[in-house]
């Protein structure tokens, strides 16, 4: 009777481990028979060691798998063999979301790229067991690349990037209801120390202030009954000064100087920020300065209130540096310049005893600098 009681133990005790072990080796053995994928990858969004990614999830059923009907998509996350710290699966399968933009192209073998088709009937996660996460499946069609995209948010972080260790068991399925597996491949990704490639250049500082020509003679003769200009000359700035720039006068002698009579027509008034207005039969000689471009980059180009002048209005001359206009920022920065253009002219009226002389002249010299 002992010995009969033992063998019914026994068998009773192996009935029950078989039924419990026998739904794990059957979906093993489905998953193995089941057909692969014609083509497979998983794009993780970083390699770097212990980041947290999304991954683009990609798959083109094989024409064996038609004639079951997909419900759900699974992926198995690796695993890390080895030292180091194993990579990470958030278990709640509300915080692993999806999309379908920026969906990738399939390199065309004898034509153009074909775009990847969204994934039909993906959504958020509906479970997750260890390293394996479940989502929502459409039916999918043979030979069409299908592909969605999973949050990298508090989902899945990166193992270490540890020597001699393995990555394992990274998998990704199709089942229909049953649950069956229809099309199944192993895939497989790495991690390395840092996956981002820092690029440096230098754009050094420059500035260039050029004139159209280094003469400017009187376009009549100087007459008492009227105020006579010359033709004037451009001042070009280029300069890549976050600031802007500016630029200034100086001038030699503070007017229209003959040797021949020893005699010079004097600048008209002060600097004072005020351009001055000249008179018919007085004396007067100085600048006035208008924009030809302006604005072209960034900044704002203004004339220095003293220069700025109008049809009959002069600045004095100085035999110091006197700005005679700026570009400057006005909000952010940059306030750089690709360009601007002044025009310098100047004016002169005589008295009618201003002694005669053909060589009347003056030197002005025009500097400029960018605002770094």
């Amino acid at each position: 009777m002992k010995s009969r009681k033992l063998k019914l133990i026994f068998a009773t005790t192996t009935a029950i481990v078989l039924e419990i072990m026998a739904p794990t080796f059957i979906q093993v053995a489905n998953a193995a028979s089941a057909p692969q994928f014609t083509e497979t990858f998983v794009r993780v969004d970083r390699h770097k060691a212990l980041t947290q990614t999304g991954l683009m999830v990609c798959a083109k059923p094989s024409a064996a798998s038609t004639a079951g009907i997909e419900a759900a998509v699974n992926i198995t996350l690796p695993t890390l063999l080895g030292a180091g710290t194993d990579f990470v699966v958030n278990a709640t399968a509300a915080n692993w979301t999806v999309d379908v933009l920026n969906l990738p192209t399939e390199p065309g073998s004898t034509g153009p790229a074909v775009a990847a088709t969204a994934w039909p009937g993906i959504g958020t996660a509906t479970n997750v067991s260890g390293h394996t996460v479940t989502f929502p499946s459409g039916d999918l069609t043979a030979a069409t690349l299908y592909c969605f995209h999973i949050s990298g948010t508090n989902t899945f972080t990166t193992s270490t990037a540890a020597a001699g260790s393995a990555i394992v068991n990274a998998t990704l399925y199709t089942e229909d209801s049953v649950p069956a597996t229809i099309n199944q491949t192993n895939w497989s990704t790495s991690v390395i120390t840092d996956d981002q490639i820092v690029i440096s250049a230098i754009v050094p500082p420059s500035f260039s202030l050029t004139l159209d020509g280094n003469t400017d003679a009187f376009q009549f003769n100087l007459d008492p009954a009227a105020t006579i200009s010359t033709g004037g000359r451009t001042v070009s700035v280029v300069t890549n000064a976050v600031g802007g720039w500016i630029a200034w006068v100086k001038d030699t002698q503070q007017g229209l100087y003959s040797a021949t009579a020893n005699y010079t027509i004097p600048t008209k008034g002060t600097i004072n920020a005020t351009p001055e207005a000249l008179t018919n039969g007085t004396e007067g000689y100085g600048l006035v300065t208008s924009i030809t471009t302006a604005n072209v980059g960034g900044c704002t180009t203004v004339v220095d209130p003293e220069y700025n002048g109008s049809a009959t209005d002069v600045g004095a001359f100085s035999a110091s540096f006197q700005p005679i206009a700026a570009c400057t920022r006005t909000g952010a920065p940059p306030g750089t310049s690709d360009g601007d253009v002044l025009t310098l002219i100047e004016r002169a009226t005589i008295r009618g005893g201003t002694p005669a002389g053909s060589d009347y002249s003056d030197i002005l010299t025009i500097v400029g600098a960018g605002n770094f």
